[in-house]
């Protein structure tokens, strides 16, 4: 009887591994819609393909042809972990070639793409013309030439963020206004290293390497916390409420749960995701109507 016990028990610990293993390869589009409030009306309407933690996965044609047929996005933006270690570099490649199908690339450098030697993986963004942000910024300008500011910082778990040497970009400062300021940074623990006047300046932060935590279970949520996890774990968070400087702005962070896995390749009740984000401007009519449909 006990091997029978035995034998049903690890049979179900197999059976369990299998369905787990299997969801972390179920790939989900995630469409989120964000209305700025500084965001220059020439903008409204701009989207964003926001891509973390690929990690050791690879993009399918599937996944790139529907985000192509669902209308492709503005700016790819690749939240960091491009790779990890033993990751063929043939394979970062091909992920990189996929993503330029959609619309330029921008990225910012994860934890994991330190993992091993740098030059090789420069020397590939290089060729493939990656636009990489170590603590600098770009400007984004229309036709009418209203601008807005992306930002990217080093990674900041290795503690190789910048965030005032980003923001410090003369291009980015020219006018009396600050410019609308995306910034894409791989641990969303920058945000609690901003100070007062850095929030004032940044209204978007877009991070990820979270996974959402991998493994979820209900009422408790992620049960893989490490000691310095920020508690950023997923989705969206609004800093204008905690500003002490009695202003109310202040950035809105999203985090994503990320497209592959690091350690075991599992989850439990965290999607492997990947977004398309839609900026929306305030100061158009229609964005507010949407909000309401939406809600």
């Amino acid at each position: 009887m006990l091997i029978w016990i035995s034998a049903l028990a690890a049979a179900l610990i197999v059976l369990v591994a299998a369905v787990l293993v299997r969801t972390s390869y179920q790939y989900t589009l995630d469409r989120q819609t964000v209305i700025m409030d500084r965001l220059p009306s020439s903008f409204d309407g701009t989207t964003l393909l926001l891509i973390t933690d690929i990690h050791r996965r690879s993009l399918s044609d599937e996944v790139i042809d529907g985000l192509i047929a669902a209308g492709g996005a503005d700016l790819v933006l690749i939240g960091g972990d491009l790779r990890e270690r033993r990751v063929p570099l043939a394979r970062s490649r091909r992920n990189i070639k996929q993503l330029a199908r959609i619309a330029p690339v921008y990225m910012v450098y994860g934890n994991h793409d330190y993992d091993e030697d740098m030059r090789p993986l420069e020397v590939m963004l290089t060729e493939e013309r990656v636009r990489l942000l170590v603590n600098e910024a770009v400007v984004l300008e229309q036709r009418d030439g209203s601008r807005i500011r992306l930002a990217g910082v080093d990674d900041p778990r290795l503690e190789r963020d910048r965030l005032d040497l980003a923001l410090s970009d003369p291009a980015a400062d020219a006018g009396s206004e600050p410019l609308f300021t995306i910034v894409l940074a791989h641990d969303p623990i920058l945000l609690d290293r901003m100070n007062a006047q850095q929030k004032q300046e940044v209204d978007l932060v877009l991070s990820g390497h979270t996974h959402g935590g991998q493994i979820a279970l209900p009422y408790i949520g992620p049960v893989l916390r490490g000691t310095e996890d920020s508690g950023y774990w997923r989705g969206w968070f609004d800093f204008s409420a905690q500003q002490t400087t009695g202003a109310s702005r202040g950035p809105r962070l999203f985090v994503s749960c990320g497209y592959g896995t690091s350690r075991l390749p599992i989850r439990l009740l965290v999607p492997a995701q990947y977004h398309l984000i839609t900026l929306r401007s305030a100061a158009v009519p229609q964005a507010l109507s949407q909000s309401l449909q939406d809600q």
